[in-house]
């Protein structure tokens, strides 16, 4: 079906209909949980849950699935049917991974949704993308090559290479379509902006969040807009997409049932999904630890499909940058042998105009030793996490060592290792 005919039937039905089709699918992915997968059959009949009672997700109570869950338990406990595919995720505050696996039809539903979305932000059959999408366990670059096969475009996927190069080397293709995380993205601009751009349609990005200041100096150089997804690993990574209009993440009721947990006054809490059209590894109020809300009111744009407001905040200390996805134990292990015993130290996130910055404020006997210790952090860096040191070798941030004196550091018993204290331009609807 193409994808005007596609959109045009999905937005003639009524809310009660999408309503009544998450509830059936919702049903048969409880069941099959319920039946195939280890992990949920026994914490089922640990809780005592009868599933054929249950008809909304809500009505599980205080049961939740997390992060945790698939590592301690391993994906295996999760599978219900036969993989053909794994993808991984370090986006969490351990350094075990995890891991989530699908199939072929699966890669092809969320393709043709995908696809759905790209639709409606212009990308056409005629249209030459270029993707510097990471594809190193990453599931990105697979979900959106399944969508291009439905919309039939030109594609290149280039990986997540330096950006001068990404530059360099486009010029031969003379895309009007880019796709790669913003803060690649933020740094291709900067090329581009000194060397000279080329029309572009617009620009898509995903895997970490972009402040309203650096995304509009991005569509200041290319004179193009630049859309954001939000989506996980575990997700599919097809949550929800921006519009033309930029008010949240239009979300994908198709395939999720969301829900909404410790909200605060203002309806911000933490965001909670369960898949519905998995049969390999469903996922049953899966928390995301993404703090943000539920937006029901029409948008601007007219589109059927409701709405995720933009990200606030993690629930956990795990911070998404210009760096990579980092946690205290990425800053824990670079700082293992610096230290002397008993320091503290802090990760501080900020951007300061189109770049994040970590400021890494460490605790010093000999506040006139912080140049050495700025050099062993970046020796740490360089040796122990690759990927981290390759981001910044292309300048997606920067990272500056302060030294604090002993002590000074923990104002109370607890010590919040990860702070991000960049500022989220939101427009108010968000």
């Amino acid at each position: 079906m193409k994808p005007e005919r596609a959109i045009g039937l999905l937005s003639s039905l009524p809310a009660s209909a999408i309503e009544a089709m998450q509830r059936a699918r919702f049903r048969r992915t409880l069941r099959l949980a319920a039946e195939k997968s280890s992990f949920y059959r026994e914490e089922f009949r640990r809780r005592g849950i009868d599933v054929r009672k249950i008809e909304h997700p809500s009505e599980l109570g205080d049961f939740f699935t997390t992060g945790e869950d698939l590592r301690e338990h391993g994906a295996e406990a999760f599978l219900t049917g036969r993989a053909d595919t794994a993808f991984e995720t370090t986006g969490t505050t351990s350094p075990a991974p995890k891991r989530a696996y699908f199939s072929q039809k699966e890669i092809d539903e969320i393709g043709r949704t995908s696809a759905l979305a790209l639709h409606l932000l212009g990308l056409r059959r005629e249209d030459r993308v270029l993707s510097a999408f990471d594809c190193s366990f990453w599931i990105s670059p697979v979900v959106v090559r399944s969508a291009f096969q439905y919309i039939n475009c030109f594609h290149v996927e280039a990986g997540k290479i330096e950006p001068l190069e990404f530059y360099e080397r486009a010029l031969a293709y003379r895309p009007n379509v880019i796709f790669g995380e913003p803060s690649w993205i933020v740094r291709l601009s900067e090329i581009a902006e000194a060397r000279g751009r080329w029309p572009l349609k617009f620009l898509f990005a995903g895997g970490e969040n972009i402040t309203e200041t650096a995304r509009a100096a991005v569509e200041r150089v290319w004179h193009a807009p630049l859309y954001l997804n939000y989506g996980q690993t575990e997700a599919f990574g097809a949550i929800g997409i921006e519009c033309k209009e930029k008010q949240g993440y239009h979300r994908n009721d198709l395939n999720f049932i969301f829900e909404i947990v410790d909200e605060d006054e203002e309806g911000y809490g933490e965001l909670i999904y369960t898949t519905l059209t998995r049969d390999v590894m469903p996922l049953i109020r899966y928390r995301s630890t993404d703090i943000t809300r539920l937006v029901d009111e029409p948008c601007a744009c007219g589109l059927f499909a409701r709405r995720i407001g933009k990200i606030r905040a993690r629930a956990d200390e795990m911070v998404v940058c210009g760096m990579g996805n980092v946690g205290p134990w990425v800053f824990a292990e670079i700082l293992s042998d610096v230290l002397t015993p008993g320091a503290d130290w802090q990760a501080v996130v900020k951007n300061e105009g189109h770049r994040d910055v970590i400021e890494l404020r460490v605790e010093m006997d000999d506040l006139m030793s912080q140049g050495d210790v700025e050099s062993r952090v970046r020796s740490n860096l360089r040796e122990r996490f690759a990927d981290f040191w390759r981001n910044h070798e292309m300048k997606l941030y920067e990272l500056e060592v302060a030294a604090y004196a002993r002590g000074t550091l923990r104002g109370g018993r607890k010590l919040q290792r990860v702070v991000d204290k960049r500022q989220m331009l939101l427009r108010r609807v968000v």
